[in-house]
């Protein structure tokens, strides 16, 4: 087990909180904790990855590929690993993006 304090893994390339490889050495899991200002954008973009979008607190918008989705705190969205979205929050917002590698495996 590994314990993380989210504030100390912060990435400016992305604007975002990662706990990913460089802080587990592992390839297949992450995690990201964001924040973003009313009227602010950010790209939300799996990259060949599957991923969950949890909306922890505020309200948002997030569009792409002719799909459009009215977020209000606590809600989930699955986006799939070649799907490209742009969240728009509506007001100040903080989310968390869980993703993994979609390769097969049993378990």
């Amino acid at each position: 087990m590994k314990q993380f304090a989210i504030r100390d893994h912060f990435d400016k390339d992305f604007n975002e909180f990662i706990i990913g490889t460089r802080a587990t050495g592992k390839h297949t899991v992450y995690l990201v904790y964001g924040e973003v200002r009313a009227g602010e954008t950010r790209p939300m973009a799996p990259n060949g990855h599957d991923e969950i979008l949890f909306l922890l607190s505020g309200r948002a918008v997030l569009e792409g590929g002719g799909m459009r989705a009215d977020l209000d705190a606590e809600a989930a969205v699955s986006m799939e690993p070649d799907e490209r979205f742009t969240l728009t929050a509506l007001s100040d917002c903080a989310y968390v993006v869980a993703g993994a590698h979609p390769e097969p495996h049993g378990h």
